[in-house]
Parts: C-alpha cells; structure tokens; sequence
C-alpha cells in the first residue's frame, strides 16, 4: 500500500512547513530554505518567505560552534508540536486518564472517564511519541489511526505501559 501525504498550498500550510523545516534543520539562509521547500513541492519567492519567517516570529541564534546563525521559530509556531517536557505530561494524562486501549487492524480505540479525551488527545498530539495518521477525541473515546496493524498494536501496548510507568 503506498502511502502519500499532501498539503494544500495554503499560507497556513506553508507556515507550517516553514516552521517544521527550520525546527528540524540548521537554515542558514532564505534561500537553503528556499530550497528545502521546493523539495517539499512549494514553490515561493523569498518575499513571501520573508513575510511568513516575520509572521512566524522567527528570529536567527548564533550556531553553537560559532560559525554563523540559523533560523529559530518560536515553539508555539512550529506545528510539529513537539514541546519540552510534553512525553512526561503525557505520561501523567495516560496514568489518571487511560481507562483502556484496544486496536483493530490500524485503529486504536482509547476510553477515558467522561470529558477526559480531548484533554488526553491533546497530550497525545504534542507528545509527538506516536507516527499516526491522525487522532480523534470524543467525550470519553480516542480514535487514533495507525500507520499500520503492527503500529497499532505497539501504540496500544505503548499507552498501556505509559500509564502504568506514571506516579
């Protein structure tokens, strides 16, 4: 099964990418990441990417070797949601919100105490700790959509084991 992952060309989703693709690499300069978008399918001009590195409030930090400066976007902007301290968060979530998990093929089922899924969800999403296709919250049921049935099973056991690692 071949799998592809496309985003429309939007300023949200090209924000986005901006913020994905200079939080996970050293950009020097508006044209490496010129280049890097155009590998990702974007095509812009350096005025538009100036314009959404301002509106990300992206600011250039001095390598730590000294040999120059890379772009930094502020955590909030960057959309890939993988927050300082988020995989503990997550682990107290799970340890007084996991009432169960179960998967079938690639869904896994997660049941909460009334009102505590779209709080779990959330954790779930910025712990950045699952590669799932995407994640669903009810009042009291998480849909988490797996990559594949081997990936769900891990994804049930893995939330198991979180919330019984929790204190």
């Amino acid at each position: 099964m071949t799998q592809s992952k496309r985003a429309p060309q939007t300023v949200s989703s090209r924000r986005s990418l901006v913020a994905d693709l200079v939080s996970a690499n050293r950009v020097h300069s508006q044209q490496e990441l010129l280049d890097l978008m155009r590998g990702k399918g974007f095509s812009v001009t350096q005025a538009t990417l100036s314009r959404d590195l301002e509106a990300l409030g992206a600011t250039k930090s001095p390598d730590p070797e000294g040999s120059g400066a890379h772009y930094i976007v502020p955590s909030e902007s960057n959309t890939s949601l993988r927050a300082q301290g988020s995989q503990q968060a997550l682990v107290r979530a799970l340890h007084e919100l996991l009432l169960s998990a179960e998967y079938s093929q690639v869904m896994v089922v997660v049941h909460t105490p009334p009102g505590g899924a779209q709080f779990l969800a959330g954790h779930l999403d910025r712990s950045g700790c699952f590669d799932t296709l995407g994640t669903v919250a009810g009042d009291d049921t998480i849909f988490l959509i797996a990559r594949s049935e081997t990936q769900a099973k891990k994804i049930c056991n893995d939330l198991v084991a979180l919330a019984e690692s929790g204190t």
